[in-house]
């Protein structure tokens, strides 16, 4: 993916008094201005046109601006991002976008500074659905098992599912500390990463085909009326428990993805209230999961609610060059902020309003669709912002 280089959005205006009845609203006035210092002297950007939108972090208030107008904004703090169209090296048209959370408006000077990057629209492997709340008993009891991953081919040439992975985030998307060091710019903290075997050609996903992996690829309406029939899985994530009494449950018929490393000692179970972000991607065939575990792990430590700093914690991570696909989800009330690059992801999307598991049993996201070519193939869109490329809260596909 084309990363642009850095850039600082200098907004300067007037402090201006509006009075209510009650009390008086302080107000920016801001005019926008771009300018693109670049490491990589090869590269040009020249900004074009594009839209800002600032959300109010206490109102949820959202605010649109044009590129190039005067922008005014109630003084607050603000999550902000910015797509638009620029011309790269003088000659190519892309799209860009970026990103910037909690940033202050006040005093009717705004210094803010973002990173764009050029939206990579090469077809690749997508993530289609996620379906991780899993469903529930008719005795109305949570049921475990059934959560499931569907990955599509969105390009028009077979691809090899050979090297693939999936990774769900170490952090949470409802919880942000200040990470010393933060690498979310080159990598992706990972707490669980599984890859599909294979020798390069083994497991060949035709263009417009989608491959499902899940926990347990058994007929689960065995066990739960509510649940649905998975044994038509591509593949099944198993885990080695260290606890004789919570095994976990292994289809011989399909095959098992490759653990490159997991944070449970017994059953890795997807983030049930969907508060986590998850990639997928390609690992290089030389890196086993011994070599991952020593060469890919990180030390780190955050700022404490009293200031002080917390002990270091030991994670492990994994390049952004190998991402072809990411998802932040996050409950709508709670979400907080993204766990990857906004070259990967500059949104987030929710299974449910809030984390209670019990009010978003069944629901998943799921990719919407951009277009169906003339073969009769879809092709699903794709702008790395999941915000606008899922459809949240909808029924899991394998219940319908």
């Amino acid at each position: 993916m084309y990363k642009v280089t850095f850039f600082s959005l200098f907004c300067a205006g007037v402090l201006l008094s509006s009075c209510s009845s009650d009390d008086k609203i302080k107000n920016s006035i801001v005019t926008p201005d771009f300018t693109l210092p670049s490491t990589d002297s090869s590269s040009d950007l020249s900004v074009k046109s594009g839209i800002y939108i600032f959300t109010n972090v206490t109102t949820g208030v959202e605010s649109a601006f044009d590129y190039g107008t005067p922008i005014t904004l109630n003084d607050g703090l603000y999550n902000v991002k910015f797509s638009g169209e620029a011309i790269l090296n003088s000659i190519q048209t892309v799209n860009v976008h970026g990103a910037a959370t909690n940033v202050t408006v006040q005093g009717g000077v705004v210094k803010l500074s973002l990173e764009l990057f050029v939206i990579n629209t090469d077809a690749d492997f997508v993530i289609m659905e996620l379906f991780v709340t899993g469903t529930v008993t008719p005795e109305n009891k949570q049921y475990t098992g059934d959560q499931y991953i569907k990955i599509y081919n969105n390009s028009d040439q077979t691809l090899y599912a050979d090297g693939l992975f999936i990774a769900e985030s170490q952090f949470l998307t409802t919880t942000q500390n200040d990470y010393s060091p933060n690498i979310m710019g080159t990598h992706f903290t990972a707490g669980s990463i599984f890859r599909v075997p294979g020798n390069g050609t083994t497991y060949p996903v035709a263009p417009g085909d989608s491959l499902i992996i899940c926990d347990n690829a058994i007929d689960h309406r065995e066990a739960n009326v509510n649940s649905f029939d998975l044994r038509k899985a591509n593949f099944e994530w198993y885990t080695t428990s260290t606890s004789s009494s919570n095994q976990d449950i292994d289809n011989p018929d399909v095959d098992n993805l490759e653990q490159l490393y997991c944070y449970s000692n017994t059953l890795w179970i997807l983030n049930k209230q969907g508060n986590k972000a998850y990639v997928i991607g390609r690992v290089p065939a030389e890196v086993t999961p011994e070599s991952f575990m020593s060469d890919y792990s990180y030390t780190c430590n955050y700022t404490l609610t009293t200031g002080a700093t917390s002990k270091d914690f030991t994670y492990y991570k994994v390049p952004n060059e190998w991402i072809v696909d990411a998802v932040n989800l996050g409950p709508k009330n709670t979400y907080v902020w993204n766990l990857t690059s906004a070259s990967l992801d500059m949104g987030f999307t929710y299974v449910g309003e809030n984390a209670a598991v019990a009010e978003n049993y069944g629901k998943a996201v799921r990719r919407k669709v951009a277009l169906t070519q003339p073969d009769g193939r879809v092709v699903l869109q794709k702008t790395n912002n999941s915000s606008t490329d899922f459809n949240h809260s909808v029924k899991a596909s394998e219940l319908q």
